[in-house]
């Protein structure tokens, strides 16, 4: 499945709750520089397009809430281009932005006790399904905790670095190496405690 695609951030209006940013957004620059800041934005994220998605359906268990989430990521980045330092990791901003929306929706799901249906936990792209090795490791690694399942995509599925994990997650690279060694022995005992079965 494809992202939706957003046209025209500026049209949309934005959620201001929570501490405000304080950076320059797209409501302060000149409209004469609002195109090629567009061009720009657009250009750095077509190569991340399929990574942040894909990223953000497996960080919510593939449930419909992704496509959500895709448009809040793409949404603030949008707003927040601007303050984005031309000479660090856009990779690394973009997904930054995608953790702190996923902690966000995370914590409205909690405060309104949501929980994923079983159904959605057990639909797997098909990608997946070819190969039944990833498709194994894929479904221990979806069961794994909030934050393991998280740094261990980043890591394996989207090649991030450890440095980068880091970035992204707001964590030192010790907890990232850490959380990285027990996602990956909670996935090694759940394969062992399928192949005894």
């Amino acid at each position: 499945m494809k992202p939706l695609e957003v046209t025209s951030p500026a049209a949309v209006p934005l959620e201001r709750k929570g501490r405000a940013i304080m950076a320059p957004s797209m409501e302060q620059i000149e409209p004469a520089e609002v195109e090629r800041e567009r061009e720009a934005f657009w250009g750095l994220m077509a190569a991340q397009d399929a990574k942040l998605f894909n990223f953000l359906q497996k960080a919510s268990n593939y449930s419909e809430e992704s496509y959500d989430l895709y448009q809040e990521v793409v949404l603030r980045a949008w707003k927040y281009f601007p303050s984005f330092d031309r000479a660090r990791s856009f990779p690394a901003w973009i997904f930054a932005i995608a953790h702190n929306e996923i902690r966000r929706h995370f914590n409205r799901c909690r405060r309104e006790r949501a929980v994923i249906p079983m159904a959605e936990l057990a639909q797997e792209p098909a990608a997946a399904a070819a190969d039944p090795g990833v498709a194994l490791v894929l479904e221990a690694a979806r069961r794994l905790p909030d934050r393991q399942r998280e740094v261990f995509f980043l890591f394996y599925y989207n090649r991030f670095s450890v440095a980068e994990v880091a970035v992204v997650c707001g964590l030192s690279q010790g907890n990232v190496k850490f959380i990285l060694n027990r996602g990956r022995e909670a996935v090694r005992l759940a394969l062992e405690a399928g192949h005894e079965k």
